[in-house]
């Protein structure tokens, strides 16, 4: 452990490794195309650290030719330069040759250096996204530039260390990935399984006829207390509390924020006062088939009130709705019962696992966790 030294980005770069993104008019919507290249923006790097290739857009490779001096391929690690300060995202192997956008940097580090997952490890620890956000320039957008990106301290243990909690780090981030894509299968699943209810359907309502749409309530995070309740707010958990407002299972609606956005909760949660809960006011209703009739109403478009954007109440407990005959919503919800069960299994699993991964990264980045002791060597 005596051979761990600190430095900089900078000491970790490739020869050029550290770029910026195209300057100015040199990339924007005009040059975007069906398929092609592949431009990576910020919103490939998801606040949870994954790289999501679901929003792509592309530009033609003669663009991408014009753009040489601003690609990037797998393996390299994109920061984001302004924006949502503190994303990273390390690149993978799905397309052979990227280009990042104005607000993106990238790095490609020396391999007798450093592994790039290491470095991407550490960008990832709570006290590096602290550390950006105070380096920022606040002059309009906050934001960060190259050369703060290149002196920001980092700790660089022999490549062999790197390796090793690369590769334990990873493969819990593996498994994460794993059990989430099985969990959209089983999503998918019971989408399907809704939508051959749904073709039965042909008793007319309003939503408001067998459900209600209830207010959450305010729960700042200094008031939280340790627990296992799940927090909801609009854009999904947030938190955990010690005591849930409502018994699961249950269905939480985005209110204000990421309006009309519908979440499920196996177990009691709170739902905070930026959301609605469902009330199931129908007997023939379960929660499983509200919550993808939800899913299928586009309440994410009902973003009515122009003064203070969020989802009316009114508006959207008046949207009209098929059902089903009872015995075929019955039918569905016994037939997804699993799906569901695998679904908040996994989930569950997911957070346990996350939980390992950030309580293992800031001390194994400390060295008050060595990596042999976890690995046994």
């Amino acid at each position: 452990m005596d051979d761990w030294r600190t430095g900089t980005l900078r000491d970790v770069a490739a020869p050029k490794g550290l770029v910026g993104g195209p300057f100015g008019s040199s990339l924007g919507g005009k040059d975007y195309v069906a398929s092609g290249v592949p431009v990576i923006r910020g919103v490939n790097l998801g606040s949870d650290g994954y790289f999501d290739p679901a929003e792509f857009v592309f530009v033609t490779p003669e663009k991408a030719r014009e753009l040489a001096g601003n690609r990037a391929r797998p393996g390299d690690v994109v920061f984001t330069q302004r924006g949502t300060l503190g994303q990273v995202g390390i690149v993978p192997a799905k397309y052979d040759n990227y280009v990042i956008s104005q607000s993106q940097m990238r790095l490609r580090v020396d391999p007798a250096e450093a592994d790039p997952r290491f470095v991407y490890y550490q960008f990832r620890s709570r006290a590096m996204v602290d550390t950006i956000r105070n380096c920022a320039i606040t002059t309009g957008v906050p934001h960060i530039n190259l050369g703060i990106l290149a002196a920001l301290p980092i700790v660089i243990p022999p490549l062999r260390d790197q390796v090793a909690i690369a590769e334990v780090l990873g493969a819990l981030d593996d498994k994460i990935a794993a059990n989430a894509a099985t969990a959209r299968t089983a999503h998918d699943l019971a989408a399907a399984e809704f939508a051959r209810a749904q073709a039965e359907a042909s008793a007319q309502a309003r939503l408001g006829d067998v459900l209600d749409l209830v207010y959450g309530r305010a729960l700042p995070a200094r008031l939280r207390r340790p627990g296992e309740v799940p927090v909801f707010g609009s854009g999904g958990r947030l938190g955990m509390h010690d005591t849930p407002l409502v018994a699961g299972p249950g269905v939480i609606v985005g209110r204000k924020g990421t309006v009309g956005s519908v979440h499920w909760s196996a177990a009691g949660f709170f739902p905070i006062d930026t959301t609605y809960y469902v009330h199931i006011k129908s007997e023939k209703l379960s929660f499983v088939y509200a919550y993808h009739m939800l899913l299928n109403l586009g309440l994410d478009r009902m973003n009515q009130d122009s003064a203070v954007p969020g989802l009316n109440r009114s508006h959207a407990l008046a949207v009209p709705v098929l059902l089903p005959p009872s015995e075929i919503i019955a039918e569905f919800t016994q037939g997804v019962r699993s799906l569901f069960a695998l679904r908040d299994r996994l989930a569950e699993e997911n957070a346990s696992l996350s939980g390992l991964r950030d309580y293992l990264l800031p001390r194994l980045l400390s060295r008050n966790l060595s990596i042999h002791e976890i690995c046994g060597a």
